[in-house]
């Protein structure tokens, strides 16, 4: 910490015309509803470590805790000082205690960025360190001072202000000749009767602070350092040694689709690449009805290792052409005169439940005109036609095709093959001669369409 005075005259006379620290707006929300289980702290030096339940700890519990913590110190020109005339308090290392609580699921770090920043700043990423548990007993203080920052990306304190029974402590804040208090016992006393509550303040370093006596309880905070997270994050980056499987990178994924790109013989005429998924990912088998599918858009965003790579690199690469992810389904029982089953690429995951045989088109031309698929691999004059040309076309008009709709079809090179990894089987009700139980099977994977030899990225 720095010298609770300032060390100049001239810092004085430029703290002077700085205006109030915009910290101190933090005062507007000053608790947060603790998690359903409750807060419950773990401490400890040893192996044994304890356990209290802080919105029921006992008072003989809260004073083993200030038994367990050591004598606080402070900074006073970049040394570390032990003056209980300064500060008396007990501490705790972020090694000795543990706690059940995550300042960024519930929200703090948020109302930090719109509380501290300004504008466009609101949106900067922020980290939160958990620093230091303090103990303020009865008797307890500490003087004017301000924190020192541990990095040159450091920029606030977070400290949260546990539900203990205590009077007293009231936090100061001073900066530019205004004064704020924050009286942390009087919100948790509040609500004592009602819903815990656990109180909490952010300011910047450079705010002078102080903490009043404590007349009776304990006073338990707990204080995170924050950080630019951006900064933070990269600090050790260099000092990593990563260790990946092959094909695993995004770099190399990105370097070995260059290659295949610039490859002048290579699909010379162009054509559409696929790539079978990896990972597997839930899908859905059933939706409300009326809801409208947006399943395959969600997941673009949830793609994992390769199957991520994969997609970034196509983006990248072959901007604007866009890859996409498709639901490709294989109907059972579908085969063309090779014994080959059509597969049929969707742009959204496909849920129907019954198949009219009778009245309705093959499952393959139902998917490709009632929801927008193109078939694959296979052109559908070697496929069997609709049962019924009327039905056929009764099918597409209901689907706002028309009667003239065709089908579509790709030639899909596919770089990496589909896997059973996402296959999905949906049980579909088949009705012709006799009722009998049909099945579906989809599987998700990239399409990207590619431009010919020297153009791969033009738009068609």
């Amino acid at each position: 910490m720095f010298d609770p005075y300032s060390d100049t005259e001239e810092q004085d006379a430029y703290e002077q015309q700085l205006g109030p620290n915009p910290a101190l707006n933090l005062a507007s929300h000053p608790h947060i509803t603790p998690p359903p289980k409750g807060l419950v702290l773990y401490y400890g030096k040893t192996e044994g470590s304890k356990r209290i339940d802080l919105p029921h700890a006992p008072s003989s519990a809260l004073d083993d805790l200030e038994r367990t913590c050591d004598p606080a110190t402070f900074g006073v020109a970049q040394r570390t000082v032990l003056n209980p005339n300064y500060r008396k308090a007990g501490q705790l290392d972020n090694n000795h205690f543990a706690f059940n609580f995550d300042v960024e699921r519930y929200g703090l770090l948020e109302a930090i960025r719109t509380r501290l920043f300004i504008g466009k700043e609101q949106a900067r990423p922020v980290r939160a360190e958990l620093y230091k548990l303090n103990v303020y007993g009865k008797g307890c203080f500490f003087k004017g001072h301000k924190d020192t920052p541990r990095s040159s990306t450091m920029f606030a304190s977070l400290v949260l202000i546990l539900p203990t029974p205590h009077s007293g402590g009231t936090l100061m804040l001073r900066q530019g000749g205004n004064e704020w208090s924050f009286d942390a016992a009087s919100v948790i006393a509040d609500a004592a009767q009602n819903t815990p509550r656990l109180a909490y303040i952010a300011f910047f370093s450079d705010v002078e602070h102080a903490v009043t006596e404590v007349t009776s309880g304990h006073r338990v905070t707990i204080t995170y350092n924050l950080y630019y997270a951006t900064d933070a994050q990269n600090e050790y980056t260099g000092k990593l040694n990563i260790i990946e499987p092959p094909g695993a990178s995004a770099p190399e994924v990105k370097s070995l689709l260059a290659t295949l790109l610039d490859d002048d013989t290579f699909l010379p005429e162009g054509g559409t690449l696929g790539f079978g998924l990896r990972h597997l990912y839930p899908l859905p088998t059933t939706f409300a009805p009326g809801e409208e599918d947006t399943t395959l858009a969600a997941l673009v965003g949830k793609l994992k290792g390769t199957d991520a790579a994969l997609f970034r690199a196509c983006a990248e690469l072959l901007a604007p052409r866009a890859p996409a992810l498709y639901a490709v389904l294989e109907a059972h029982g579908e085969v063309g005169a090779d014994g080959r089953r059509a597969l049929v690429a969707c742009p959204r995951v496909v849920v129907f439940h019954s198949h009219n045989e009778d009245e309705e088109p093959p499952v393959w031309e139902k998917l490709c005109r009632n929801w927008g698929g193109v078939l694959l691999n296979y052109p559908p004059g070697e496929l069997s036609a609709s049962a019924s040309a009327t039905a056929a076309a009764a099918a597409a008009a209901a689907a706002g095709a028309g009667s003239s709709a065709s089908v579509r079809n790709w030639t899909v090179h596919w770089v990496t093959p589909l896997s059973g990894a996402n296959r999905v089987k949906m049980r579909v009700a088949t009705y012709g001669n006799e009722p009998m139980i049909g099945y579906l099977y989809q599987r998700i994977c990239i399409l990207v369409n590619v431009g010919p030899a020297g153009r791969r990225a033009c738009e068609e």
